[in-house]
């Protein structure tokens, strides 16, 4: 019986991270006590080009580290797809950096299926360590107009939690 309840407590467990994100931290967003300025990126855009973060500047940034393999990161993408649409033509710019493998492979027809409208970077390596290092995915920096990181995130939110942090920040 014992057996039984130890395979019971580690499924319990799975479905949990499964659910909230393939992270291990908290589900509180991490205290913006003072404001730190992003670091800067130069990254390869996926459909061509280069993005740097200081060609967003006075924009509302969401910078979501990701990846094609992670189900929270792709259950999230609609919700981005949807403030994008929405809040695009306010000051909104969703900026995607994907930590896959092989990249150019896999994120062309990923893009195509989930309708992706806003860039997708590829990362360098260098820009996760930039950002504290990304201890698990999807990690989301929400990034004021003056190039400040607001919040972090580190697994998956509701759309009604960057909403509202769009919406701050648009004030």
């Amino acid at each position: 019986m014992k057996r039984y309840q130890q395979l019971a407590a580690i499924i319990i467990i799975s479905v949990a991270v499964f659910q909230t994100g393939c992270d291990t931290g908290s589900t509180s967003p991490e205290p913006a006590v003072a404001l730190k300025i992003a670091p800067q990126f130069d990254l390869e855009i996926l459909s061509g080009g280069r993005a740097k973060l200081a060609d967003y500047r006075g924009k509302i940034i969401i910078l979501d580290f990701w990846a094609t393999w992670c189900p929270p990161c792709i259950k999230g993408i609609p919700d981005f797809v949807e403030l994008q649409k929405k809040y695009g033509n306010k000051g909104l710019a969703i900026l995607g950096i994907s930590l896959d493998q092989n990249p150019k492979q896999k994120l062309g027809p990923f893009v195509k299926k989930y309708k992706m409208n806003y860039p997708v970077l590829l990362t360098d390596g260098k820009v996760d360590r930039a950002y504290g290092g990304i201890t698990g995915i999807p990690t989301t920096f929400v990034i004021n107009r003056k190039g400040e990181i607001y919040k972090k995130y580190v697994g998956l939110r509701p759309k009604k939690v960057f909403e509202a942090d769009i919406k701050a920040l648009l004030n």
